[in-house]
């Protein structure tokens, strides 16, 4: 997660009121396993006219449509699941809210005009989306927006996806996993090379690596960056039980199953950490060694930082996370605030700006309310593995003395290496370009001299 100067975690709540219409089938089809991704950019028209709109007309209501409009939707929400409609799905609205399709099948035309987001997990044959180009749209299988094709499950895109800011040498790959949840990742290094996987913080995603990962990469390592559920190309689930820690754990575990990785080196950033130390504890024989950046044995709910997260204290344009039910949209201070970066380089802070974004407001709720639970002040003493810990000197979140709770509670582990970095806030990994070069090289020194 993006933290700066007192600015940082949430918690969650649930989806308002929706609308429930179920009906008959199931039928929404799978993407391959894996596959590498190919992005198009997408131009939403504002005031696009769905008669006009890439010259398709909309034909008149017949058997089998749906429409919505504003006298069909209360609370902002429309929730359609397992259904299908033989015929045209039209949502046509000025409420601002978000919209959500999960295992829907349309037979005829997906016509989406309104003001909020718009996650679509089925298939239809054509979808038309006329909009602003600031709302967020989230397609699963195959959809065709403004003319452009996207395939993949619940990408992200705004007139512009977050990845598209960056070049990265790294590839962009997806596959299906066990738990049900479709992951995308980027990879880098040479195939033979010792596999590490990086797992990023809360809302970070892949970006917050993009520096990190290449330069292991030019030290041999095999590198892995899974996008965990909620966050950048992966599935986005609509229910909170679905963004625990143990469930987010259990995707990487499947993660490395389904590639065949046997063992990994885990690295992982604050809430990346506390997945790393869950894997450590429920999946011990895949890892290898796990690194523990801006962690703690426990998340203190009473850290100035999470206040203004959860409460939007001292702050007059945040009313705190939980005050956005109704737009379904975050304060674009708040983007700037948590998202505020040192990190001089002017396309990962725009990407970095993009991404948090492009991540639906629920999904922010839900991850910070399963953070808050957060206590494994108990369970540490079961993780066996080596383990090092990297921690900025000026962490918001975690100060000193939770480092040394820490390090006394992992007691049980083959080996504990401490270190610090000076003048590093929670964001040790990419606040400066010396702060990359540092915990890179932490990194490597650690994996290394476990093979000694």
């Amino acid at each position: 997660m993006t933290i700066h100067n007192n600015f940082a975690l949430f918690s969650a709540a649930i989806l308002a009121s929706t609308l429930f219409f179920a009906a008959c089938s199931d039928d929404s089809s799978s993407a391959p396993e894996e596959k590498s991704s190919h992005e198009e950019e997408t131009s939403h028209e504002e005031n696009a006219s769905h008669e006009e709109h890439h010259g398709h007309h909309m034909e008149e209501p017949s058997e089998g449509d749906l429409t919505l409009g504003d006298e069909d939707i209360q609370d902002g929400f429309i929730f359609l699941q397992d259904t299908t409609i033989n015929g045209v799905l039209t949502v046509s609205t000025t409420t601002p809210g978000a919209t959500v399709l999960k295992n829907v099948k349309v037979t005829g035309n997906l016509l989406i005009k309104r003001s909020g987001r718009v996650d679509f997990s089925g298939s239809a044959d054509v979808v038309h989306v006329g909009s602003s180009n600031t709302d967020v749209y989230a397609f699963e299988d195959e959809a065709q927006v403004n003319g452009h094709h996207f395939m993949g499950k619940n990408n992200t895109f705004t007139t512009k996806s977050f990845a598209e800011y960056q070049n990265v040498d790294w590839t962009e790959k997806s596959v299906d996993l066990a738990t049900g949840i479709h992951l995308a990742y980027t990879v880098t290094g040479d195939e033979k090379g010792t596999p590490v996987v990086l797992i990023h913080g809360l809302t970070d995603g892949r970006v917050s690596w993009s520096q990190v990962a290449p330069a292991l990469a030019k030290k041999g390592y095999r590198v892995y960056v899974p996008e965990y559920r909620g966050n950048g190309k992966t599935d986005k689930p609509i229910d909170e039980s679905s963004y625990s820690v143990a469930e987010l754990a259990s995707d990487i575990a499947a993660f490395v199953e389904k590639l065949g990785l046997k063992k990994v080196h885990i690295v992982g950033h604050s809430l990346g950490a506390f997945i790393a130390q869950e894997l450590s504890i429920t999946n011990a024989e895949i890892v290898s060694s796990i690194t523990l950046i801006g962690s703690g044995a426990s998340v203190d709910k009473k850290n100035a930082t999470l206040d203004w997260l959860v409460n939007g204290t001292d702050d007059e344009s945040f009313d705190g996370i939980y005050a956005y039910d109704s737009t379904q949209k975050l304060p674009e201070s708040f983007i700037q605030a948590w998202g505020y970066s040192t990190n001089p380089d002017k396309d990962f802070q725009a990407a970095n700006l993009e991404h948090l974004k492009q991540v639906p407001y629920y999904v922010w709720k839900y991850l910070v309310k399963n953070l808050l639970k957060i206590d494994n002040t108990k369970r540490l003493s079961s993780i066996a593995t080596d383990v090092q810990i990297i921690w900025g000197t000026k962490d918001a979140l975690f100060d000193n003395e939770s480092q040394k709770t820490l390090q006394k509670g992992l007691s049980g582990a083959k080996s504990v290496v401490f270190h610090e970095v000076e003048g590093a806030d929670h964001n040790t990994h990419w606040g400066s370009a010396e702060d990359v070069k540092t915990v890179m090289g932490y990194i490597d020194e650690f994996i290394k001299s476990l093979k000694k």
